[in-house]
């Protein structure tokens, strides 16, 4: 009796040891757990809190660049203004022509066309340049002088020009066509012809003490304008245009263009002209002396 009461209490003992140990097993299980659910927690913490540095980061990279993208805009807006007097250092007529032209695409466009030749080569006569209006109807004058001046200076609108380009824009192309004095050669046909050299011919159209010569080169008609009263034959400035067009090329118009000369011994009469249509748009080139006139108007563009 007293040996079944032994072999009772121990198998007691050994069944309440092994409750124990399960305890503390499940006491070290859900401690494990909870370990492992504040690191997780914090590992979601530190995630979070990378995402928002990250956003917030972002976020003033981008409105950084929105400033620096504003700061940029304004300084480009702020740009210095080269309407008014601005100094020229070239010394060469054409490099002079150069910063001139620059300047004026600055002001009115880059877009714009212009002459990229003074027209002529006695470098004791310094150009000067001066301009009005804006990209789409602007006047352009050249003027001479002992000395160069400023861009745009004040002085230069009380000073002759040997040379004005202008460019007047209208509502369509057709507008700007009409503005051109055109002529066909269907419209001189019966008239006198006279041989104007390199293939050329030209027909006269005389009336009320006036002769008219009259041409077509490719698209552009041509005429010169003497005064028979006067004694004035068209025919050899008529030719001397011709070999000029021989040498230097002038501008394609879009579908018109014309040119107007006069005897150079009459006295009141318009400075040579070239006009060309491009677009809604008509150039023209007024120059006192011819050959200054075509080699100008080759050059633009």
């Amino acid at each position: 009796m007293k040996k079944t009461l032994i072999v009772s209490l121990a198998a007691l003992a050994l069944v309440l040891a092994g409750c124990g140990n399960q305890a503390e097993n499940q006491t070290q299980a859900t401690s494990s757990d909870k370990v492992s659910t504040s690191h997780k927690k914090q590992a979601q913490t530190k995630k979070a809190s990378s995402t928002s540095s990250s956003s917030s980061v972002s976020s003033q990279s981008s409105s950084e660049a929105s400033s620096s993208q504003a700061q940029s805009s304004a300084t480009s807006s702020s740009a210095p203004d080269y309407s008014g007097q601005v100094r020229i250092s070239a010394t060469q007529n054409l490099q002079r022509l150069g910063q001139f032209n620059y300047l004026l695409k600055y002001n009115l466009g880059k877009e714009i066309v212009l002459p990229n030749n003074p027209g002529y080569n006695d470098e004791s006569k310094k150009l000067n340049v001066w301009y009005e209006g804006d990209g789409n109807n602007y006047s352009i004058h050249y003027s001479q002088a002992a000395s160069g001046q400023d861009f745009n200076a004040n002085s230069l609108r009380d000073v002759t020009d040997y040379a004005v380009f202008t460019k007047k824009t209208y509502g369509s192309a057709s507008e700007a066509q009409a503005e051109i004095n055109y002529q066909t050669a269907a419209m001189t046909q019966g008239l006198p012809k006279v041989n104007l050299g390199y293939g050329i011919i030209g027909t006269i159209d005389s009336g009320a003490g006036q002769k008219y010569l009259h041409w077509n080169e490719g698209r552009w008609s041509l005429g010169v304008h003497a005064v028979a009263v006067n004694d004035e034959d068209p025919v050899p400035t008529a030719r001397k245009v011709v070999e000029l067009l021989e040498r230097y090329y002038l501008p394609t118009p879009d579908k018109y263009g014309s040119g107007s000369f006069s005897v150079a011994s009459s006295s009141g009469q318009q400075a040579p002209t070239l006009k060309w249509q491009a677009g809604n748009s008509v150039y023209s080139l007024e120059a006192k002396d011819l050959t200054v006139l075509v080699r100008m108007a080759s050059t633009v563009k």
